[in-house]
């Protein structure tokens, strides 16, 4: 389970930040201004998911270094065409010479997507960041992240240059029935995350699984159940949440039809609209989504919420008439 919300206001840079209850690991869409975000929050941050590398989606790698450094810290980063030299060239541009005398490494796992294919580099601190070589290219087909508990897929949107959407799905959720706990005389605690873990890997139903708690005089008490029974038990499984960003892209046919199969059902679609309908010559010169389209999408995807960001400063003082032109459009 997570929740997803906006960096900033939607006039300012994009970004959405997605923390998973429960765990201390969170991930990021886009990479623009994050000072919004207390450095507690960034150290959750494991993966990062950029749509392409125009600086309103990826300044904040900076301050994203300066938090992480001294720190053991692993972050994947995923991000269009070309993105590995984006990268190379913003640690490139500091110098590292001190940094093999830190005690803990902070290392950078980068993934440059292609269409067909997906290119590897890992950097290190205690290295100077210097690229591994080789690295590692391998075929790719539109998932970039395929866990136990969730998936990233995306898709390749025109903006002149490719931009990157991205869907994040939970595969199921494991909800624990509280009433069905205190049948058994069991306490919450971290066995439950233990025990979800499994239950995602799909163990066998006959696995032992050991239920322990501190009890209150500190002893360690125990139970041990065969993981079918306790999920039967205690668990209801309800479909994964789902959400989808969509940064910069202009409007064509090829791109509504990637956007909306993305966003296909999702909870939430984050999508751009910078400008209003009005103004859809200057929207498709800049290769930017107007409001209007951005909620006609969103209604054809079927999504239950829209969240927009990206408004254009043309309209500072006025962005209620892009989140009305949206919302109309949602739901004629």
């Amino acid at each position: 389970m997570f929740i997803a919300s906006c960096i900033n206001n939607p006039f300012e840079d994009p970004g959405v930040y997605v923390e998973f209850k429960y765990r201390r690991e969170a991930l990021l869409f886009d990479l623009g201004d994050i000072h919004a975000l207390p450095p507690r929050k960034i150290l959750k941050v494991h993966h990062i998911f950029i749509s392409h590398t125009h600086m309103d989606h990826f300044v904040g790698f900076d301050h994203l270094l300066r938090i992480c450094l001294g720190r053991d810290v692993h972050i994947a980063l995923f991000g269009p065409p070309g993105f590995i030299r984006n990268v190379e060239s913003k640690i490139g541009g500091y110098t590292w010479n001190l940094v093999e005398n830190y005690t803990n490494d902070f290392v950078l796992h980068v993934t440059e997507l292609h269409e067909n294919r997906r290119i590897q580099r890992h950097y290190t601190c205690r290295n100077a960041f210097r690229p591994e070589t080789g690295g590692s290219t391998d075929s790719f087909t539109g998932t970039a992240v395929d866990r136990d508990d969730f998936t990233v897929t995306c898709a390749f949107l025109d903006h002149k240059i490719p931009s990157l959407a991205y869907a994040l799905e939970e595969k199921k959720r494991l909800n624990i029935k509280r009433n069905a706990l205190d049948d058994l005389n069991l306490p919450v605690g971290p066995w439950l995350t233990e025990f979800k873990h499994i239950l995602l890997q799909g163990a066998p139903d006959s696995t032992p699984f050991r239920v322990w708690w501190r009890g209150k005089s500190g002893t360690i008490k125990e139970q041990t159940y065969p993981l079918g029974v306790l999920r039967d038990s205690i668990v209801k499984i309800t479909p994964g949440k789902k959400i989808t960003y969509v940064a910069d892209a202009m409007y064509s046919d090829a791109n509504a039809r990637k956007i909306i199969e993305l966003a296909q059902g999702s909870e939430i679609l984050f999508i751009e609209a910078p400008f209003l309908a009005q103004d859809a010559v200057m929207a498709r010169r800049k290769y930017h989504l107007t409001a209007q389209q951005a909620g006609m999408l969103a209604r054809e995807a079927g999504v239950s919420h829209l969240e927009l960001f990206h408004f254009s400063p043309k309209y500072k003082g006025s962005g209620h008439l892009l989140v009305e032109e949206a919302i109309q459009a949602f739901t004629a």
